[in-house]
C-alpha cells in the first residue's frame, strides 16, 4: 500500500501496537471504512443472495444521504482505504460523483465494485477526473451468452464499451488512475472462459483479474461451485495465469489450498450501509450501532465493538465467527457459509 496521507500512516502503526497488547479499547482508528450509496442495483446475478436469503430487498430503493456521509467523514483521514460501494450498485446513486469528491478531500484511496453498466462516458470521466484510486468491475465470462447467464442482464458489449472509453480518457488526459480490475467470481461456467477473459481485459485496458470463490447462499447455484471440480479448475486458471503473465496482468486466482487464517476485522474496518446503520464487516454477521442516534467515533468502541474484540482474544474467531471464508477456506464452509444478510445480523450495540 503506497500512502496517500501521514494520517493514515501514523493510524496502522498504533493499530498494529494495540493488537499486539491485546487492547479492546482503541485510540487507532478503523484502516478501511465501507459506505453504501444504495442496494438499488441493475443486474439479476445468479449467485447473488438478492436470490436468496434476502429476497425482500430485491427492490431496495433507498439511497446514502449526505447528513450520514458527513458523520462518517471524521474517520476517512484516518483510513488507507474507503470502499464507496456496498450491496447495490454504487453508480446508481444520483449524487456519487459529488460525494466521491468529498471523501477524496480526506485523501484515502478510494476504490468501487461496479458492474459497469451505469459507468457511460461521462460517469467514467467523472470518476477519473475526481480521482478514484481504483475501479473493481465485475463481469460473468468472455462472451455475451456467458455473461447473460451469469449476471441476469444483456449488458454484456455496453459494459466493455464503457471500460474501454475509460481508458481512451485516462490515455488523452495522461493518468495512471483509476487502476482497472475485472473481478471474476470463480464458477464452473466460466472455466473454459478464462484464457478469453484474460485477452478481453488485455484489449480494454484492464490491469489485473481477481477471482474469488463463488460463496454458495443458496442450493440453485451449488452445481457451479468449482471445490465440486477442483482439479479442473487448477488446470483451468493455470493456463490462464500464464497468459495473463504474457500479457502483463495482474491476475488473482482463487485459494485453492484449504487453509485457516486470521481476520482483525474488528480491529481495522467498518462498514456503513447507506441507512446509517453500521456493521463489522462486508459479512454481515454483527451490527455495531447506527450513524442516525450515534457518533461514528463512539460506535467504533461501543460496549458491543469491545466485546467482540475480547471474544476474538478469548474464545477465537471459531466461536466469534464461525463458518466465515473470510477466514476459514475450507470447502464446507464455501458450500454452507453462514447467511450473509443484515436481515439476519446479530445487535451487538
Amino acid at each position: 500500500m503506497q500512502y496517500t496521507n501521514f494520517n493514515s500512516f501514523i493510524n496502522k502503526i498504533l493499530n498494529r501496537i494495540e493488537i499486539k497488547l491485546k487492547r479492546t479499547y482503541l485510540l487507532s482508528r478503523p484502516l478501511e471504512v465501507a459506505i453504501e450509496p444504495t442496494m438499488k442495483c441493475d443486474s439479476n446475478c445468479v449467485m447473488c443472495n438478492r436470490n436468496f436469503s434476502r429476497k425482500e430487498t430485491k427492490n431496495a430503493a433507498g439511497l446514502l444521504s449526505w447528513d450520514i456521509l458527513l458523520k462518517a467523514q471524521p474517520f476517512f483521514k484516518y483510513a488507507e482505504r474507503v470502499l464507496f460501494c456496498g450491496f447495490g450498485e454504487a453508480l446508481l446513486h444520483p449524487e456519487y460523483l459529488a460525494m466521491l469528491r468529498e471523501i477524496k478531500r480526506s485523501n484515502p484511496f478510494v476504490y468501487l465494485f461496479t458492474n459497469g453498466i451505469s459507468m457511460t462516458e461521462e460517469m467514467g470521466r467523472g470518476l477519473v477526473d475526481a480521482g478514484i484510486d481504483m475501479i473493481c468491475i465485475s463481469i460473468g465470462g468472455a462472451t455475451k451468452e456467458t455473461y447473460r447467464k451469469i449476471r441476469g442482464v444483456d449488458a454484456f458489449e455496453q459494459v466493455m464499451n464503457n471500460i474501454r472509453l475509460i481508458t481512451e480518457y485516462k490515455k488523452k488526459t495522461g493518468k495512471k488512475i483509476p487502476i482497472l480490475t475485472f473481478e471474476v467470481v470463480a464458477m464452473n461456467s466460466i472455466l473454459n472462459e478464462l484464457e478469453s477473459i484474460v485477452q478481453l481485459a488485455h484489449s480494454v485496458g484492464v490491469e489485473c483479474i481477481n477471482s474469488p470463490n463463488l460463496v454458495v447462499q443458496g442450493m440453485d447455484i451449488k452445481e457451479e461451485c468449482t471445490w465440486l471440480n477442483i482439479e479442473n479448475t487448477r488446470k483451468a486458471y493455470q493456463k490462464a495465469g500464464i497468459m495473463a503473465k504474457k500479457l502483463n496482468i495482474t491476475f488473482n486466482s482463487p485459494i485453492f489450498n484449504v487453509c485457516r487464517s486470521d481476520c482483525r476485522a474488528f480491529f481495522q474496518k467498518m462498514f456503513i450501509n447507506w441507512d446509517g446503520t453500521v456493521m463489522t464487516c462486508a459479512l454481515e454477521r454483527y451490527i455495531i450501532g447506527d450513524l442516525k442516534k450515534e457518533n461514528i467515533a463512539s460506535i467504533w468502541n461501543s460496549n458491543g465493538m469491545i466485546k467482540l474484540r475480547k471474544n476474538y482474544y478469548e474464545k477465537g474467531l471459531e466461536v466469534t465467527c464461525p463458518n466465515c471464508v473470510c477466514w476459514d477456506k475450507r470447502p464446507e464452509t464455501f458450500l454452507n457459509p453462514s447467511i450473509n444478510s443484515r436481515e439476519y445480523a446479530e445487535q451487538v450495540l
